[in-house]
Parts: structure tokens; sequence; C-alpha cells
């Protein structure tokens, strides 16, 4: 089995405790971690509010000129939120990933889903409470995702049956509120340039979240999911999504130019455009192995680089806003 590897480097756990870790799916926690720090960032670069750390003969050592502890804590809010997302599209997807995934903790049966459910919500709950503890702005949009993020597993909403509605879905959470809410750290919700950075990456998911699709195949159709490829057929689909990995980068140099003369984002971010390049790869290879599963990850190598793209993609936008222009 793909996963024999993996098994033995963790098999020091105990059963019980790897399960539990396995229903977060940690690799899944580093995109909102990293993109709660880099929107924290993108703020006090944005407003001239980054100091950059300087090292003291005292403890603690080192001064960093700005609350480093309350952007740690709001990322790693935004990483627990996702941990409980993530055991919760378990729950409802039971029967699809006993036809996908059948290793996964709830289908193996090392995990029963009352546990998983009790598990989710003491996820959401100190989720909702740790951004209360931050600021309101934060602790709102905190409860807008934790519904979205719900809405998109549980019934009766289930937006991941619903064709199209699923990736926008997670383009919006992942993408444009999780940034604006990282942002509200330390800056404005009316600020236009979390939005607008936002909206870049939520245009990104909104076609490369069908990366996770090709793998799932089986078990989406018997259970009537309505992904792209399902629709589609994956030829086609792969060609309705290809423009998600070049459009949003072409919007970058739009709004560093600015239009009539004012722009949105600072100058150094024009060199995003060049994402494009490794977007134009995982196109290729879409096109070549598509459905080939990764040897480690639970999808696909398509999706690994999707994945890795999306926190290049944040740690880029976070270092040109602290950039001077």
């Amino acid at each position: 089995m793909k996963f024999k590897a993996k098994e033995k480097k963790r098999s020091r756990l105990p059963v019980k405790l790897k399960a539990y870790l396995d229903l977060l799916r940690p690799f899944t926690l580093l995109a909102p971690f990293i993109g709660g720090i880099c929107g924290g960032l993108m703020a006090l670069g944005d407003m001239g509010m980054l100091q950059y750390p300087q090292f003291t003969g005292s403890y603690p050592f080192v001064s960093w000129g700005f609350n480093h502890l309350k952007l740690i804590y709001g990322a790693s809010t935004l990483a627990i939120l996702n941990g409980a997302s993530n055991v919760i599209n378990q729950v409802y997807d039971k029967d699809i990933d006993a036809v996908n995934k059948p290793f996964r903790p709830i289908p193996s049966g090392k995990v029963s889903i009352q546990e998983a459910k009790t598990i989710a919500w003491i996820l959401y709950i100190l989720t909702a409470f740790r951004a209360m503890m931050i600021n309101f702005t934060f602790a709102f949009l905190i409860i807008v995702l934790i519904f979205v993020t719900y809405a998109y597993s549980a019934p009766p909403l289930r937006l991941k049956k619903r064709f199209w509605v699923s990736n926008i879905t997670i383009g919006i959470a992942r993408g444009l509120l999780g940034i604006v809410c990282a942002w509200t750290l330390f800056g404005s919700i009316w600020d236009p340039v979390p939005w607008f950075v936002g909206m870049i990456i939520c245009i990104f998911l909104i076609g490369a979240a069908t990366t996770k699709d090709y793998t799932d195949i089986k078990g989406d159709k018997k259970h009537g999911m309505q992904t792209l490829p399902i629709v589609y057929g994956i030829k086609k689909s792969i060609a309705v999504i290809s423009p998600f990995f070049v459009i949003p980068f072409l919007l970058v140099p739009l709004a560093t130019l600015g239009l009539n003369g004012s722009s949105i984002l600072p100058a150094p971010t024009i060199g995003i455009s060049l994402f494009i390049i490794w977007g134009i790869y995982i196109i290729h290879l879409m096109r070549k192995e598509g459905l080939k599963e990764d040897q480690y990850f639970e999808n696909s190598p398509v999706w690994v680089h999707m994945y890795l793209m999306l926190i290049a993609f944040q740690i880029s936008f976070a270092v040109a806003l602290i950039l001077p222009s």
C-alpha cells in the first residue's frame, strides 16, 4: 500500500493518537498557518509598522518591534480552524473515503464517527474562543469561516456536492477570507489591499482545488458528487481549470501598474507574475499524470504542486509588501 513508508516512520506513536493526528491532516495545516503569518506581515508592511527583530544582551534576547506573539497566535488559530474543517469533512465523507481512501481513520475503524464529531466541535469552539481574544473583526470573520467550512461538508447545504459551488466555496474560504482575516490581526478590514490579494488567491483556488478530485473519481461518482472531472470528463475538466493557473498572475501587474495612475499593490509585487511559469508546468503535469497517486500524500503529485504553489504565492505577497516600493 502506498502509505507503508509513512506508517513505519510513525509506528512508535500510539495507534489512537496517530489516528487523531491523521484526522487533522497535518500537511494541509501549513498553508493556513503560513498564510496567517503572511497576511499579518502584509498588513504591518503595508502600514509601515513592521520593524525587524533586534538582538539584545538580556532576556528575552530579541526585540521584535511588533506583537509577534499575536501574529503566531492568530496564524495558529487559522490552522486549528482548518484542522476542524478537515475532521468534519471526513465525518460526512466517510462513505466516499471508504472507496477512495480506506486507510483514513474513520473508514479504517480507528476513530468512530462520534469521536470525530467531538474532535471537530472542540476545535471549532477553541477556534472561536481564541479569535474572540484577538479583536472583534478577526472573530467575526472566523465565525463566518466556521459556518462556511461546516456548510461545505455537512448537510443540509453540503456545498461540496454542488457543481462549481464546491470550488467557489474553497476559493472564498481558503483564499479570500483567509487572507483578509489574517490582515485584520493588525490592519483594517476596509483596506483594499487584502481584498485584492485574497481575490487573486481565490481565483487561483477556484480552479486549482479540482486537482484533489482526479484521484477521487470512483468514490465521488458512486456517491453523487458533482466534481468537474465527473461532470466534464478528465480531459475537458483539465482544459476548463487551466486558465485558473494563469489568469491570477496576470492580474498582479494590473494592480501593480494601476489604472488611471492609481495602483493597489506596490511595485515589488509585479515579480509575482512569474508564477505563470509554475502554473504552466502544473497544467502540463495534469495532462500527463493527473490521475497518478502520490507515494507519500493522499492525493496526486499535481495536488502537492498546487499546495506548495499556494504557500509560495502567500509568502511572495508578504515579501513584496514588506520590501520598500
